[in-house]
């Protein structure tokens, strides 16, 4: 007779037992269920404590900023501001003169001069190989009852050590056979009692200042319309000066009664915190006794002001001395960088002398007791074109050259990076055989791998040089920004982010065009269409959506990364000078994670550079976020069919 068959009811699930597990009756699935929600939940909970943290010491920032800026106003340095901003731009045009009338000077006299400072750094080599037996022969010459034969002996071991040094040498090119003999000669001489400069040295160093005096002579024109125009700011730097020194006592009056505040503050936190009664009443006593010094601003401003008509009077003879010296300027130069140089120069004057006026009227409404708008700071942190740190004269943050830094070395990156890493996604996914793909992928994938200081190492020792070498060849002279002046410049930090970001887009457009369905292929295919015909006009359409998101990811990693841009960027705060063009991107810059990296471990904390770099943070969070989202966005308005 057979048994009869136990059944179970599936459906309510009453008589099916969980599998047990280490000896206990659990659900499984349930288990594993709950992990992963877990480990979601717990990716959203970090992410939050990563923003509150960051906000917690970033919160704290504006009201700080703003009491700053508050106390710039008051205490005059913002008046003074207005004067010396056009004392720097003086400079800048200044700069760009003096560098164009030495480019000038040097079509007449650069050959010269290049023939005796190669003379001369040759003998300096020849001394310092020889100065071991040229320092005994000197004390030997200096002290007293040396003997002549202790003298001569010493004088051959001088000569000995000089020849040795001499033909450890090699010879300039500048120098021609004849000509390197009676230098040689010359070097052979050496003595360290030596008056006068050996024969052939002193010809070639007057002739080179023969040559100087006849380039400033041809030139003379030129040479004291830089002169006057750098001595026509004179007087005005005199009185801001004396400015200075009246604004920065009421800043150091002002910063010390803050310190007391905070140092009061503490004490009453202490207190209210404090075990016993006897602790809570000398903390409060300590805080009552911290003395708080009033500052009397009116008067520190008085001595500021008093120099208010004096300026007026000298701002007009600035501006007609700076005019006069442009008259002696060359309209065209000589030289093909002399020329681009005045040309800057030139465009730059107009804006210097409406930035004269504009100064005067603003000195001329000035108020220090106007009190300082509560959104200022945050206009002035996202906006402002400056960011000082650590100055005795008055700190600013302003992320603007930071961002632009950012923003600059991330659109080079992703301009090299996007057509390498999606043609070989494309290559790879459609063209290549399976024995391709096994090494090209491994390949590409391996390049995160790399250390980022790793790669920065290769742009300081390789990149940076290539790029500058290259920039040297007269051909290339064409490419705007060539030759590069600095080999640590946003083109370098792009190259390598772009290689960085190559794995990652390359990864992701692959998996991408790997998940349009077969059948858009086939249909292309059975409609007569060539193998390219498919993959550009059906496949890679197709695949849009995720290629344009494995895009802005790959942008993600390239604003997101530190070491490179610290190493290789060139670390210069200022916004670039865009009138290069193309060329821009050759100019050293700064980043916002770079910033970071170099700057908060030198701060103290709580103060307000601490506080700045963490809202630099928020600020690269929310940029993050931001890219993020769009990426999403994509995907979801691009995204043409579904899998």
């Amino acid at each position: 007779m057979k048994k009869p068959q136990k059944t179970i009811d599936l459906g309510s699930g009453e008589l099916m037992h969980p599998p047990r597990l280490l000896g206990l009756r659990l659900n499984v699935q349930q288990l594993i269920k709950w992990f992963f929600g877990t480990n979601a939940g717990i990716a959203i909970i970090v992410l939050v404590l990563i923003m509150l943290s960051l906000l917690r010491e970033g919160v704290g920032f504006l009201p700080t900023y703003s009491h700053e800026l508050s106390v710039y106003r008051m205490a005059g340095l913002e008046f003074c501001d207005y004067v010396k901003k056009p004392l720097l731009e003086n400079q800048e045009i200044l700069s760009k003169l003096k560098r164009a009338l030495n480019a000038e000077l040097n079509t007449i006299s650069k050959s010269a001069r290049d023939r005796r400072d190669a003379a001369l750094l040759l003998k300096q080599h020849v001394e310092d190989k020889a100065v071991l037996a040229r320092e005994a022969l000197e004390e030997a010459l200096a002290a007293a009852g040396t003997t002549p034969e202790k003298i001569a002996e010493l004088r051959k071991a001088v000569s000995v050590s000089t020849a040795a040094a001499v033909e450890s040498e090699a010879m300039s090119s500048l120098f021609n056979a004849d000509e390197q003999k009676r230098l040689k000669a010359d070097l052979l001489a050496l003595q360290p009692d030596q008056a006068d400069p050996p024969p052939f040295i002193k010809e070639i160093t007057d002739l080179a200042a023969a040559r100087d005096a006849e380039a400033r002579t041809k030139h003379a024109a030129f040479v004291s319309a830089v002169d006057a125009f750098e001595e026509a700011v004179d007087p005005i730097t005199e009185i801001h000066d004396s400015m200075e020194e009246a604004a920065l006592a009421t800043k150091e009056k002002a910063v010390q009664r803050h310190m007391a505040e905070d140092a009061r503050a503490q004490l009453f936190a202490a207190a209210a915190s404090a075990k016993t009664e006897a602790e809570k009443q000398t903390f409060i006593k300590d805080a009552e006794s911290t003395s708080l010094e009033n500052i009397d601003y009116k008067a520190g401003i008085e001595p500021i002001l008093a120099k208010l008509p004096e300026i007026e009077k000298l701002m007009p003879a600035y501006r007609e001395a700076i005019q006069k010296a442009f008259d002696g300027v060359p309209k065209k130069a000589g030289d093909g960088e002399a020329n681009k140089l005045i040309s800057k120069a030139r465009s730059q004057l107009p804006t210097h002398i409406k930035h004269l006026d504009d100064s005067l009227s603003l000195m001329r409404t000035w108020d220090y007791s106007k009190p300082v708008p509560k959104v200022q700071a945050t206009v002035a942190f996202l906006f402002g074109g400056d960011w000082i740190t650590n100055s005795s004269w008055q700190d600013f943050y302003g992320v603007v050259p930071l961002f632009t830094g950012s923003l600059l070395i991330a659109l080079v990156a992703v301009v090299i990076a996007v057509p390498f890493s999606i043609g070989a996604a494309v290559y790879t996914n459609q063209f290549a055989s399976p024995r391709e793909q096994e090494i090209i992928k491994p390949v590409i994938e391996f390049i995160q791998a790399i250390p980022s200081v790793v790669l920065g190492f290769i742009g300081i020792s390789v990149l940076g040089d290539l790029i500058k070498d290259v920039s040297q060849i007269p051909w290339l002279s064409w490419i705007p920004g060539f030759p590069v002046a600095e080999r640590l410049n946003m083109f370098n930090a792009g190259c390598l982010l772009a290689l960085m970001a190559v794995p990652t887009m390359f990864s992701l457009a692959e998996d991408a065009i790997n998940n349009v369905p077969r059948s858009f292929a086939e249909a292309s295919d059975a409609l007569g269409a060539t193998k390219l015909q498919t993959v550009f006009r059906v496949v890679v359409p197709a695949a849009s959506s995720g290629i344009l998101a494995a895009v802005l990811l790959g942008l993600g990693r390239i604003i997101g990364e530190t070491m490179v841009v610290l190493l290789v960027a060139g670390n210069r705060i200022a916004i670039p000078d865009f009138s290069d063009g193309f060329g821009t991107v050759f100019q050293p810059a700064h980043t916002l994670t770079g910033i970071i990296a170099q700057e908060l471990g030198e701060v103290s904390r709580g103060s307000s550079h601490w506080q700045a770099l963490f809202m630099v943070g928020i600020l690269l969070f929310f940029i993050s976020l931001l890219i993020n989202y769009l990426a999403r966005l994509m995907v979801r308005r691009f995204k043409t069919y579904k899998v």
